[in-house]
């Protein structure tokens, strides 16, 4: 990563078409994808990321035939990422005359043995406590959701832990246990 005195060269010269690919390719992780989701081409997509990677002075994406990954430099850009762009998507409600703010909406992941017996419950009381909060709630395998965790398309994620290698840059916690009866 650049030198402290270096960052700000780095900030004056990074976009948010910088940003907003790199999004892309982290929620995508697959660059074909990416540049159809941003309505580009793969090689401006993969130029974009490029000179991200050039600004950012290391390699962001390890790229190969199974997809895009983060290397560690990208999920430590990754989270700062999404803080930007949701803070310009924010400006822009702002700018476009949006007065008041929308109720909360919470991106919740979660297992789908998770999903029915725990939340149904949960869901209820964040209904009577806060009953203008959205919730919008996505089922899969721990692997996507942990992913989309990490790309920040989800807020947080419920469910069982996952291998060591998978939790790499979250935070967790021990919710509840469950027994184990053979």
């Amino acid at each position: 990563m650049p030198e402290p005195a270096q960052s700000g060269q780095v900030l004056s010269r990074i976009r948010f078409r910088h940003v907003s690919c790199f999004l892309a390719i982290a929620q995508e992780r697959n660059l074909r994808r990416a540049a159809e989701r941003l309505h580009l081409s793969q090689p401006a997509v993969s130029k974009t990321l490029v000179e991200l990677e050039t600004l950012a002075g290391a390699r962001l994406v390890e790229r190969g035939r199974q997809g895009a990954r983060l290397t560690s430099a990208g999920e430590q850009f990754l989270r700062h990422a999404v803080g930007v762009s949701q803070a310009l998507e924010s400006a822009a409600a702002a700018l476009a005359g949006a007065a008041t703010p929308s109720a909360a909406m919470v991106q919740l992941g979660a297992l789908p043995t998770v999903a029915s017996g725990l939340l149904p419950q949960a869901i209820s009381r964040l209904r009577e406590q806060r009953p203008h909060a959205g919730l919008r709630l996505r089922t899969a395998a721990n692997a996507e959701l942990l992913a989309a965790l990490k790309a920040g398309e989800l807020d947080f994620v419920l469910g069982r832990m996952a291998e060591p290698s998978m939790m790499q840059g979250l935070s967790f916690e021990l919710l509840y246990a469950e027994s184990l009866a053979v």
